[in-house]
């Protein structure tokens, strides 16, 4: 069996979300044909980086994982690059109406003209591994390809550059303000092949960064066609429950203090729905007193199995996020037959009601509440039928022999 690497920011059965959940589904697939290795870092979370696992060769699912230590984060230095950048995205955004330049190139253009040093702004984000990257560095000549996920981190803008010949970039991109910064315009031109998640992402990136035109790529995303719905007993507290879930990291970022500050004026504006909670799963970043209240729920993280019996028993999956490259869990859902509510500000999401031809969308706090209105107000009949389209669209759509296929494809043509 050829030997290929996925490289990825962090990895392990923890983490099941994202793209190291994409990561680890795929190794796992390709190890039926191929020699698997992963190349990742001791970190469990990606806020601080924190060296969680130990340093060394760890077998996860029959698979040899190479985990290297993270070096510590400069969270000061880190903090004032960040302000540079979300700052330039936050004025230039607000000014681009005086201009007849496309809307997102020029954001990247004046981004340009800053003095900032990339590789320095990758070292601080984090993770950091030298020892990763020294390794990528010796060992090129023992794999046949090299997979990297995530656009944004040091591995992968690091390593591709090291393998450009060998390597096959999963981007996971979409519109954030970093993804602006010129530096990633190298990434773009490097890589032998690129596998976008959907058609909005590989349009988006090649509206920014138009070089990667030039390279081959794909479109595959994940698949959902054998998909482990084993489930557990639900907590206690919720056996006599109404709620609604969202299952992610619990940041500003992805949109959850928006779905709060929505979910608490929907409870203010609908009385008679007072027992309805809202049950959030997965770290939680945001200050405590933004979610305080008897209605809204923390889990923590959850495994695989009371994952799913959370989900199964929801009213709806809520996805706030206004960045997503694909959203798992909300094909998941989908799969489960639970109905979502998604952002509708962000078209990767949108594309999924719209495709689906199920699901709700909001952009503002009325449409929110009348989207859990809607499905408070659903028959058991019209909630089979609406599922089992969401169902039919996820299999449709996303099969693992599609996607295996054409990953093989891409790394014979290397």
């Amino acid at each position: 069996m050829k030997k290929i690497a996925i490289v990825v920011q962090r990895y392990g059965l923890e983490i099941n979300g994202g793209a190291e959940l994409h990561a680890r589904l795929l190794a796992e697939k390709l190890s039926l044909i191929y020699n698997v290795e992963i190349i990742t870092t001791c970190a469990i979370e990606n806020q601080y980086w924190d060296n969680h696992y130990p340093a060394g060769i760890e077998i996860i699912n029959n698979i040899k994982v190479r985990r290297f230590k993270t070096l510590k984060k400069d969270l000061k230095k880190f903090n004032k690059l960040s302000k540079v950048v979300y700052s330039l995205y936050k004025y230039y955004s607000r000014n681009l109406s005086f201009f007849n330049f496309p809307y997102l190139l020029y954001k990247r253009l004046k981004y340009n003209k800053k003095a900032f040093n990339f590789n320095e702004w990758l070292e601080v984000q984090g993770p950091f591994s030298s020892d990763l990257i020294d390794f990528i560095k010796e060992k090129k000549e023992d794999y046949k390809a090299f997979i990297f996920f995530t656009y944004l981190y040091h591995p992968t803008n690091i390593g591709v550059r090291e393998v450009a010949e060998k390597s096959i970039l999963i981007p996971t991109a979409h519109d954030e303000p970093q993804f602006y910064l010129d530096g990633y315009s190298q990434l773009f031109s490097l890589p032998k092949f690129i596998i976008y998640n959907t058609q909005i992402e590989k349009d988006f990136v090649e509206n920014i960064y138009p070089q990667a035109q030039k390279l081959k790529s794909e479109i595959a995303g994940i698949g959902f066609d054998d998909y482990d719905a084993t489930s557990s007993d639900l907590p206690q507290d919720l056996y006599q429950s109404k709620y609604f879930i969202y299952i992610g990291r619990i940041i500003e970022d992805k949109g959850c203090i928006m779905m709060i500050e929505y979910f608490k004026d929907f409870k203010k504006t609908h009385p008679e729905y007072r027992d309805i909670k809202l049950v959030l799963v997965g770290k939680n970043s945001l200050d405590e007193k933004i979610i305080q209240g008897d209605d809204i729920i923390l889990t923590g993280f959850v495994d695989h199995k009371l994952k799913n019996a959370l989900l199964v028993n929801a009213s709806a999956l809520i996805m706030p996020s206004f960045y997503e490259s694909l959203s798992l869990i909300t094909l998941e859902a989908m799969l489960l037959k639970i109905p979502i509510i998604v952002n509708k500000n962000c078209e990767v999401l949108y594309s999924h009601v719209e495709k689906s031809e199920t699901g709700k969308s909001f952009t503002k706090s009325t449409e929110f509440s009348q989207a859990l209105v809607f499905y408070l107000q659903q028959t058991q009949k019209e909630l089979v039928l609406e599922g089992n389209k969401a169902t039919n669209y996820v299999l449709k759509n996303y099969s693992w022999d599609v996607i295996i296929n054409k990953f093989n494809s891409a790394i014979k043509s290397l």
